[in-house]
């Protein structure tokens, strides 16, 4: 059985909502990135500073990891669109790990379709063996049980590639 990871990070919840439901059906770990410092997911201002951050390729420190990445067989990683990017804390842990030549599969969470930030992620990590991507619109508010299970068939399809 390959052991794998869930990594993720998110402001609002949906990127969470998404993770925790992929790991749950894996039986895999999961990580959620955590800036030591972060901004308010209540704040008017998040969308400005997020996507301000997210522009400018942002790396924030983050908190201790419990879970070391290269230690796994899959790494799925999960982050919100800020501005047509990843964030910033994502792109942090993408930067802290070579995960060059690891199985990587990688979705978002945005209210748009997100594939201007799903090829700058697969950009970013282009040394990387991604085996999957996905891209989920507005999981929680739209259709919380449509992207559940989206999201498990997706899971069955990258464990017949891994497999």
């Amino acid at each position: 059985m390959a052991k794998i990871l869930v990594a993720y990070y998110s402001l609002t919840g949906n990127t969470q909502f998404v993770a925790e439901h992929i790991a749950s059906e894996l039986n895999a770990d999961i990580e959620e990135l955590k800036p030591i410092k972060d901004l308010d997911p209540n704040s008017g201002s998040k969308y400005f500073w997020g996507g301000m951050k997210a522009t400018m390729k942002s790396k924030p420190k983050l908190e201790d990891l419990k879970f070391n990445p290269l230690n796994y067989d899959l790494v799925i990683i999960g982050t919100p669109v800020w501005a047509w990017n990843i964030s910033p804390p994502v792109r942090s842990y993408c930067s802290e790990f070579d995960l060059k030549d690891r199985k990587v599969a990688l979705f978002t969470s945005s209210d748009g379709n997100g594939i201007k930030a799903m090829s700058r992620f697969k950009s970013f990590i282009e040394d990387s063996e991604i085996i999957g991507e996905y891209r989920f619109i507005s999981p929680l508010s739209e259709d919380s049980d449509k992207a559940k299970e989206n999201a498990t068939e997706w899971v069955k399809q990258l464990m017949n590639k891994i497999q």
